[in-house]
């Protein structure tokens, strides 16, 4: 456990912009959340007024360099380390995460825990210290192999793939029921039905349990089990509007993402459970792209299938082009 001072007289001029994710839990008395946006960039902010907790963050325009968070608790002292600081970050640890947020002012005492993913360091109040414990996310393989790393408010049901055995999570979205796993289907047990263009990520089988399978076109119309289909387009623009209405954030992604598994610091909540997977996709050439920094769905719109995006450039949004011999991941939605 690294426990720093933290001084009143560091609290100087804040930036200009904020941006966080909160992952709150839904029996907490968490902190509300407004979003607000100008011309030149959009900015979220927290405020709870009843744990006296402050967050802010200033933008890399501005020229600033990443400060360490401060308490400016008029009695702030160190607190003994313990055995803890040796322990992993898992989602939900922490009532709210923090991205790309450069200077942080927490004033204790409150009840509120704090996890900065970018500095990958977990926050208490003990009294009026703030304590500061080196933590690192939980092994990414580890929190990818379950294809869901969700909040504690998403409430799954069960899958059970007839075909194969496999069981998959599912969860409520806009009152429609989806997978909330890739399919990992490729042929029944009994053999009487097999997908022949089905692929694991750069052909590792390993990456077919830990993303699911990616499927080009022709096997993708025909891989969902029974009483479940491909999304239409309708049913992915409604997801992504039902995920932004209920969660009102400006990276209307976040809530969708899987946490610990994606790349370029991207936003990852997951509040919504869907759980979204970086799982990339496989060209007609072979070359597999996109691990760790996009998702790519199919979806059907009047019998056409098209890939839907899922990355930091995109707000889950539909490609322009029909790309049949490319390959992608399957997410099903019930009929």
């Amino acid at each position: 456990m690294n426990i720093r001072n933290l001084s009143l007289a560091s609290l100087i001029t804040f930036g200009i912009s904020m941006f966080l994710l909160a992952c709150e839990d839904s029996s907490s008395n968490g902190p509300d959340y407004s979003a607000e946006s100008s011309s030149s960039s959009q900015s979220a902010a927290l405020a709870s007024s009843g744990d006296n907790a402050n967050l802010q963050s200033s933008s890399s325009e501005t020229g600033n360099t990443q400060n360490e968070p401060q308490s400016s608790g008029s009695n702030a002292k160190n607190v003994p380390s313990s055995s803890s600081a040796a322990q992993c970050y898992k989602d939900g640890m922490a009532k709210v995460t923090l991205k790309n947020v450069e200077n942080i002012n927490i004033v204790c005492p409150n009840s509120m825990t704090y996890y900065n993913w970018d500095l990958q360091i977990f926050y208490k109040c003990e009294g009026s210290a703030l304590i500061e414990i080196d933590m690192a996310p939980c092994d990414i393989g580890e929190l990818a192999s379950s294809s869901s790393v969700a909040t504690s408010t998403a409430k799954y049901g069960t899958l059970q793939d007839a075909r194969d055995g496999k069981s998959y999570k599912t969860i409520e979205i806009g009152g429609k029921t989806w997978m909330a796993e890739n399919l990992n289907f490729s042929k029944s047990s009994d053999g009487s039905i097999v997908l022949d263009s089905t692929f694991c990520y750069d052909d590792i089988p390993a990456n077919c349990e830990k993303y699911g399978r990616l499927y080009q076109e022709d096997e993708a119309i025909k891989a969902c089990p029974d009483g479940w289909r491909i999304p239409t387009d309708e049913e992915w623009s409604a997801l992504r509007d039902a995920v932004k209405f209920a969660y009102g954030m400006d990276d209307a992604n976040a809530p969708l993402r899987a946490v610990g598994v994606w790349e370029d610091k991207v936003s990852a909540t997951n509040a919504s459970g869907f759980s979204a997977l970086p799982a990339g996709y496989r060209a007609k050439t072979g070359q597999c792209d996109g691990e760790g920094t996009k998702a790519y769905f199919w979806g059907e719109s009047s019998m056409l299938y098209y890939g839907w995006i899922l990355s930091k450039q995109y707000e889950l949004d539909k490609e322009s082009l029909i790309r049949g011999y490319y390959a992608y991941s399957i997410r099903c939605i019930s009929k």
